[in-house]
């Protein structure tokens, strides 16, 4: 059962709390959270990434760049990455997540690249993919849960 899920990427800026309020709107019963490899502490969300979120009706103002530990690798139960180096990171630095790190978009299989202070067009184009990975992931999630009910 997958009651801790846990979104990746760099900074914790773009594509992670993308793919949080995402996850957080469609799956209200599980515990969702961001971190980043390389995140600077306290960071507030990207504007852009913010304001296409608000777009779509979710609030993430009060998003704040966390980085990835072992602590927090520890508790989740599902690890979703944006980049398959990234996910080899983890694994490296953090051997005990082995097994539970996937990409977002894992589906097609595609990396998310890192919209970060480029044009639109990037951040609408990792949106896309975050948005079919998600709804993707939400789909799994869910028959996992009504086949443990089972």
């Amino acid at each position: 059962m997958i009651r801790r899920l846990l979104v990746v990427c760099q900074g914790n800026l773009c594509r992670s709390p993308m793919a949080q309020g995402l996850f957080q709107r469609l799956l209200p019963d599980i515990s969702v959270s961001s971190a980043g490899l390389a995140a600077r502490q306290g960071m507030t969300i990207d504007p852009v990434a913010g304001r296409m979120l608000e777009l779509r009706g979710i609030d993430m103002s009060s998003h704040r760049a966390v980085r990835l530990d072992e602590g927090i690798c520890r508790s989740a139960d599902l690890i979703l990455v944006m980049e398959l180096a990234q996910r080899r990171a983890i694994e490296r630095f953090y051997p005990v997540a082995r097994g539970r790190i996937y990409r977002v978009a894992e589906v097609f299989p595609s990396d998310v690249k890192d919209p970060y202070q480029r044009s639109q067009r990037n951040y609408d184009y990792a949106m896309t993919l975050i948005e079919h990975g998600v709804n993707d992931w939400v789909e799994r999630i869910c028959q996992l849960a009504e086949s443990n009910q089972r």
